[in-house]
């Protein structure tokens, strides 16, 4: 039963993330994820915008 709970978690936060990527491409928004911090940003398409 513990391996359907764990399994059930990963493929509630993928979907999640497809979700949030999904929502910001359509409203024209940018999602950057780093690692080292974990560190998420989501920002408005814009060319003025450094990465």
């Amino acid at each position: 039963m513990k391996l359907i709970e764990i399994i059930l978690i990963i493929i509630a936060f993928f979907l999640g993330i497809g979700v949030l990527i999904h929502i910001c491409s359509k409203n024209k928004y940018e999602f950057k994820y780093s690692s080292p911090k974990r560190k998420i940003e989501i920002y408005p398409t814009d060319k003025s915008h450094t990465n």
